[in-house]
């Protein structure tokens, strides 16, 4: 129950965030703003990063980690790709999604490259 919680809070962060972001802001962002949505968003991204990190106690924790792993990938790479595709029909491709991009399909190769050979 507390791991169902935790994911909770956090979907509920992000959501609260993005309405703040979507909203127009006439006069621009001030630099506290600016600051203060870049420090909450690396607070996510590191909130994030530890979902699912505890112990496994069976096969079937185990396994659901590997599919939530595997299902946030391909997640990733489909929304990144989608957006190169996006831009590149618009002419002006932002090289930030196709860095991204490669990122996710660069550590994952390398990462299943060393796991082959690390036996």
């Amino acid at each position: 129950m507390k791991i169902i919680t935790y994911l909770l809070i956090l979907l509920v962060f992000i959501g609260l965030l993005t309405g703040f972001l979507v909203q127009p802001h006439p006069e621009g962002m001030s630099m506290g703003m600016m600051l203060s949505i870049s420090a909450l968003l690396v607070l996510y991204v590191v909130a994030m990063s530890f979902v699912g990190e505890g112990k496994t106690f069976d096969e079937r924790d185990l396994n659901h980690r590997y599919f939530s792993n595997r299902s946030a990938l391909l997640a990733g790479t489909i929304v990144l790709s989608l957006g190169v595709l996006y831009q590149l029909f618009n002419h002006s491709i932002d090289y930030w999604l196709l860095a991204g991009l490669i990122a996710i399909n660069l550590v994952k190769i390398v990462s299943l490259i060393y796991a082959h050979y690390r036996r």
